[in-house]
C-alpha cells in the first residue's frame, strides 16, 4: 500500500452517484493528479457521503492510466475542500466539521461559510474597512428604510456563487423596479407598483436562503458595463501569500453582475482599465488593488483560521473609488483561460499541491 502522507483527498461534489465519478471541475482534478504524481503526491477525490468513521476509510477515486478507478483508502492526511457552499451542504455539515476536528486530518484550509461572516472579519481591520460596502443581514423592514435613504439598494444570498440570486431593488416613478438573477442564475426586470407588491416578491425571491443588504453602487464603466477584477491569492511551496493572476470580468449591459457564469466575459486588468479611466486614475486603482491584495489574506486567515487560496472579487466605481464585493475560499480558474494567460493558469492549478507539500515537510514531517 502507498504511503497514506503523501496523499491528498480533493473533497468534492458529485453530481450523481458517489460511485460514480460524476464530481465537478474533472479537468481541475486531472491536472492536480499529474503535478502531485510529480512531487510523489497521490490524489484521490472523494465525496463526504463516502466517508466511513468506524474503519476510518474513504471510497473515492483515483486517476489511473486515464481513466478515474474507484477505491477505498484510509483517511488521508491531507484534505483539499473543493465542496462548494449550496443548499446540500447543511445535510453533510457534521460529517465535514468532524473531517475538519479530526487531529489525524490537515486540512490545506477551512473554507468561509458566508459574505456575512467575511464582512465581520474584514470590518475589524482599520484599513481594509475603507473598501467595504455598509453591509446589513437582509430584513423587510431594512429595505423599506434603505429604499426610502437611497433610492437603490442591492440584496444578495449570504452563501450564493456566480451572480445568482443578487437583485437591485430601485425606486422609480411608476414604484419599484426589480433587477436581477434568479436562484437558477437567469436575469430577469420586474416593475411593482406598489410597496406591498414589492416585499411580496422580494419575500418570494427570498424564500428559503439568508441574505444581506448594500447599497447599490455604480459598478460599472460610464457607458454602462458592469464589471469586476478577480484576484487569485494561494499560499505557495513556502506556505507563504502570494498573488497569483488578475482579470477583469465583464458583463452584459443588461445585467447587474459580471460573473462568468452569468455571460460575462474575462478580459486582462491593464487593458481595461486604460480604456476606461484617465491613466493617473488606473494607476491609483491598480496600486489600491494591489495593496488590498497583500492585506486582505492574511487578516483573513488570522481571524478565521487556514486558508490556502481566495477569489478576492473587486468592484471599481464610476468615480475610481474600489470596493470589496466578495471573498470567496473555494475560487475558479476560468478567467486566466480566457485571457490566455498561461503563466496564471499553471500556477494556479500548481500552487494547492505546492502547498500540500509544505504541509507534509513542515506539519506531518513527510
Amino acid at each position: 500500500m502507498r504511503n497514506q502522507a503523501k496523499t491528498l483527498g480533493i473533497m468534492a461534489i458529485f453530481k450523481g452517484s458517489p460511485n460514480q465519478p460524476t464530481f465537478r471541475e474533472k479537468s481541475y482534478y486531472t491536472t492536480l493528479t499529474r503535478i502531485g504524481s510529480k512531487l510523489g503526491i497521490r490524489v484521490v477525490v472523494f465525496s463526504p457521503r463516502q466517508v466511513d468513521f468506524t474503519s476510518r476509510m474513504v471510497i473515492g477515486f483515483e486517476l489511473i492510466e486515464r481513466v478515474w478507478k474507484r477505491i477505498k483508502i484510509p483517511f488521508p492526511q491531507l484534505i483539499y475542500d473543493r465542496y462548494f457552499m449550496g443548499p446540500h451542504i447543511a445535510k453533510y455539515k457534521p460529517i465535514i466539521e468532524r473531517l475538519q476536528n479530526d487531529p489525524q486530518i490537515t486540512f490545506l484550509g477551512h473554507g468561509l461559510s458566508g459574505k456575512w461572516q467575511v464582512y465581520n472579519i474584514l470590518i475589524k481591520s482599520d484599513i481594509l474597512q475603507k473598501w467595504l460596502p455598509h453591509t446589513q443581514l437582509f430584513s423587510p423592514t431594512l429595505l423599506e428604510k434603505n429604499l426610502a435613504e437611497q433610492g437603490a439598494v442591492i440584496i444578495k444570498p449570504m452563501a450564493g456563487t456566480h451572480g445568482s440570486g443578487v437583485i437591485r431593488v430601485s425606486s422609480v416613478n411608476k414604484g419599484y423596479e426589480l433587477m436581477g438573477r434568479t436562484q437558477d442564475n437567469k436575469p430577469f426586470t420586474r416593475m411593482i407598483p406598489t410597496k406591498e407588491g414589492l416585499l411580496t416578491r422580494i419575500q418570494k425571491l427570498t424564500a428559503g436562503r439568508k441574505y444581506i443588504l448594500q447599497p447599490y453602487l455604480s459598478l460599472h464603466t460610464t457607458d454602462g458595463l458592469p464589471f469586476d477584477i478577480r484576484i487569485l491569492v494561494q499560499k505557495n511551496g513556502q506556505g507563504n501569500w502570494t498573488t497569483t493572476g488578475k482579470a477583469v470580468r465583464v458583463g452584459k449591459k443588461e445585467s447587474i453582475t459580471s460573473n462568468l457564469h452569468g455571460g460575462g466575459i474575462a478580459v486582462r486588468l491593464e487593458d481595461f482599465l486604460s480604456q476606461h479611466y484617465p491613466h493617473n486614475l488606473c494607476k491609483e486603482i491598480a496600486k489600491e488593488v494591489n495593496l488590498l491584495a497583500q492585506l486582505l489574506p492574511p487578516f483573513l486567515e488570522e481571524n478565521h483560521g487556514r486558508l490556502v487560496e481566495l477569489g478576492i472579487d473587486v468592484g471599481v466605481d464610476t468615480q475610481g473609488h474600489v470596493w470589496i464585493i466578495e471573498v470567496n475560499s473555494r475560487p475558479g480558474r476560468t478567467v486566466f483561460r480566457q485571457i490566455e494567460d498561461g503563466n496564471a493558469r499553471l500556477r494556479s492549478v500548481a500552487l494547492p499541491v505546492k502547498y500540500a507539500e509544505y504541509l507534509l515537510k513542515e506539519r506531518i514531517g513527510g
